[in-house]
């Protein structure tokens, strides 16, 4: 995606939100403009324009299998904390993603974090670390699933190279 075409996307994205929020009240525009070209400013530098893009629709599916599997995996949780015998096995597993840096690599980190019974503590490069509520469980597996919805996302083809290293706690 060319450089004018990220900023004029998130100037046209930022100014929607701005909209949103003041229902459409024309009165602060002057301000929700300085504010805009701040917003954007600080995001470029934040997030630089990136060589890949998320594409609409597979991002639209990728939401609907994210929404799916929260609801299964907060049902699940659920039925573990309300179980006498509480069956969990925690601990640390670390996988090697094949995801290029940037927004695909944050996504998939950030989709295992709000996914219950996982929760991401560090992403150095290709390194990913994740807190595990029952390392018994196919986490792999899973992992690889999502990489692979957060690869579509983006047009891309993961090589699904992973290493895994785990520990109990």
């Amino acid at each position: 995606m060319s450089a004018v075409t990220t900023i004029s996307a998130r100037i046209g994205l930022l100014l929607l939100v701005w909209w949103a929020l003041t229902e459409g009240d024309s009165s602060g525009i002057g301000f929700g403009l300085v504010v805009t070209a701040l917003a954007t400013v600080i995001s470029l530098r934040l997030f630089p324009p990136a060589k890949v893009r998320i594409r609409p629709f597979p991002f639209l599916l990728f939401m609907l299998f994210f929404i799916g599997r929260s609801v299964v995996a907060g049902i699940d949780v659920s039925r573990r904390l309300l179980s006498p015998s509480l069956p969990v096995n925690p601990g640390y597993l670390t996988f090697y993603l094949s995801l290029p840096e940037g927004g695909p690599r944050w996504l998939l980190a950030n989709t295992l974090s709000l996914m219950p019974g996982t929760l991401s503590v560090s992403l150095d490069g290709e390194r990913l670390d994740l807190h595990c509520l029952d390392t018994r469980e196919p986490v792999e597996a899973d992992v690889r699933l999502v990489e692979q919805k957060v690869a579509q996302v983006f047009g891309l083809s993961p090589n699904n190279h992973f290493r895994q290293e785990g520990s109990q706690q």
